[in-house]
């Protein structure tokens, strides 16, 4: 199988991942609305308990709502995504220590992580907005992690909101235009 044709194939099963930004984007917001009621911890564990349904959940979107089809078995991109996981294995040991230690730094490390996954992405769906998406998570987390500085909003609120709205993009980009004349 060549890399357009497995782009192509994960691309059709996850709907251009679309569906696993959105609910990524929707733990984050929860998440944040936990750290702004409950406080820090709690809002970290809502990210962690909510990053372990994001596969999930997005999947059931992506069946369910869009009826997209299951891929082809023996994808290898498929493995690259499994793989890439462990970038956030990593991102959660560090931000779960800085929870300890830096509380502040906990959220920024997570966005640092995924961030960086998302690049991965760019391969496993063949589409550029993955960069934009991870380059802008992955240097908004350094950004709060190095400069002391006060965000107007929580942090775990605006990593959701620029998940969400990247979800939108990424639904967008790539449907079939519709002819007008037709």
């Amino acid at each position: 199988m060549d890399i357009s044709t497995a782009q192509r194939d994960m691309s059709g099963a996850h709907v251009r991942g679309a569906p696993g930004v959105l609910v990524s984007g929707l733990v984050w917001l929860i998440a944040g609305w936990l750290w702004t009621n409950q406080g820090v911890v709690n809002g970290f564990y809502g990210l962690f308990v909510g990053g372990i349904l994001i596969f999930p959940l997005s999947l059931l979107v992506s069946r369910v709502i869009f009826r997209a089809p299951a891929g082809i078995k023996g994808n290898p991109l498929e493995r690259l995504a499994l793989e890439s996981t462990f970038i956030l294995f990593a991102g959660i040991l560090l931000a779960w220590c800085f929870l300890r230690v830096a509380p502040e730094l906990a959220f920024p490390a997570m966005a640092v992580a995924i961030g960086v996954r998302y690049l991965v992405f760019r391969t496993i769906y063949g589409s550029v907005v993955y960069w934009l998406l991870g380059g802008v998570i992955a240097a908004l987390g350094a950004w709060v992690a190095m400069v002391p500085t006060e965000l107007p909003l929580n942090f775990a609120l605006i990593v959701g909101a620029i998940e969400v709205c990247f979800s939108l993009v990424l639904f967008l980009v790539g449907r079939p235009v519709r002819n007008a004349a037709a």
